[in-house]
C-alpha cells in the first residue's frame, strides 16, 4: 500500500511525518487495542487511566499508545494514536495523558529493542509493590518467570516531567522484563504485544498467588536459588506460548478490528 501523509502539525510547527499505513501497522494497532480491552476484562485497569504502547514496526522513532479519555472496556483501534519522540501526535486524534508521554517516550528511547511497554496499576501487583519484600520470585512457578528479570524502583511521584519518565526508563534499560514501581504499580516490557501481555498476565497471577499465600499466615515454602533459576530458564523454552495465550484472549473477547 502506498504511503500516506498522516501527520498533524505538532507543537512548535515542526512539520509533517510520514508513516506507512500498511497492514502490518494496522495489525499491531489492533493488537494493542485488544490488549487494553483484555486488561479491562481481567480487572487490570483503572477506568480511563494507565497506558500501553508499542513501537511502529520497523521504526524506533514512532510508537503507538492509547489516547486519554475512553474507558478501557470500550477502546477501539481508533483510540490508538501514533506519537513521535518529541511528543507530537502524528497520526490519530485525541490527547495523551502526560504520564503516558513521559513514561513511554523515555522507555522507548532507553531500550529501543524492547518494542512494547505496558504500564498498569493491577491490584495484586500494586499490592506487592507496597510491601517491603515485593514479589518473591522463589515462591511460585509463575513468579520464577521474573527471577533475576525484575527490578524495583522507589516512588518518585506521578510522572509529570521528563526527568521522572527517564528515571522510570532507567529501570528497563539493562534488560529487565518487569518493574515494580513502589507505592504505584507495575511496568512490563515485551518484544511485541503478545509477549508484553503474557508478562503482564503472569506478573499479576504471581502477585495474586503470593498475596493469597501470605494471607494464610502460615510459613511459606521458597524454592532454592538454583531451582528458581532453572524454572526461569524453562519459561523461555516455549517461544509460542505468548502468541497462543494472546490469540486465546482475543477469541475470548470476540475481537475484531473495532
Amino acid at each position: 500500500m502506498a504511503k500516506q501523509s498522516t501527520a498533524q502539525e505538532g507543537q512548535g510547527g515542526q512539520g509533517r511525518v510520514e508513516i506507512d499505513a500498511d497492514a502490518q501497522v494496522d495489525r499491531v494497532k489492533s493488537d494493542l487495542a485488544a490488549a487494553i480491552r483484555a486488561a479491562a476484562l481481567y480487572g487490570f485497569h483503572e477506568g480511563i487511566d494507565n497506558h500501553f504502547s508499542i513501537s511502529i514496526p520497523g521504526r524506533s522513532d514512532l510508537f503507538l499508545v492509547n489516547r486519554f479519555g475512553p474507558h478501557w472496556s470500550q477502546i477501539t483501534t481508533g483510540d490508538i494514536v501514533t506519537v513521535d519522540l518529541d511528543g507530537r501526535v502524528v497520526d490519530g486524534e485525541g490527547e495523551l495523558a502526560v504520564t503516558a508521554l513521559m513514561i513511554h517516550r523515555a522507555c522507548h528511547q532507553a531500550r529501543p529493542a524492547a518494542r512494547a511497554v505496558f504500564h498498569g496499576h493491577m491490584p495484586y501487583s500494586t499490592a506487592v509493590a507496597i510491601t517491603v519484600d515485593g514479589l518473591d520470585t522463589r515462591l511460585s512457578q509463575n513468579a520464577t518467570y521474573f527471577h533475576n528479570r525484575l527490578v524495583r524502583l522507589p516512588y518518585g511521584g506521578a510522572a509529570h516531567t521528563a526527568e521522572e519518565g527517564e528515571r522510570i526508563a532507567s529501570a528497563v534499560a539493562n534488560g529487565a522484563t518487569a518493574v515494580l514501581l513502589d507505592n504505584h504499580g507495575a511496568l512490563v516490557i515485551g518484544d511485541d504485544v503478545a509477549s508484553a501481555w503474557h508478562r503482564l498476565y503472569f506478573l499479576e497471577q504471581a502477585a495474586r498467588v503470593q498475596v493469597l499465600a501470605q494471607s494464610t499466615g502460615r510459613e511459606l515454602i521458597r524454592m532454592t536459588e538454583a531451582m528458581a533459576a532453572h524454572a526461569a530458564a524453562q519459561w523461555d523454552e516455549d517461544a509460542n506460548a505468548p502468541t497462543a495465550l494472546f490469540a486465546a484472549v482475543k477469541r475470548q473477547l470476540g475481537w475484531t478490528d473495532v
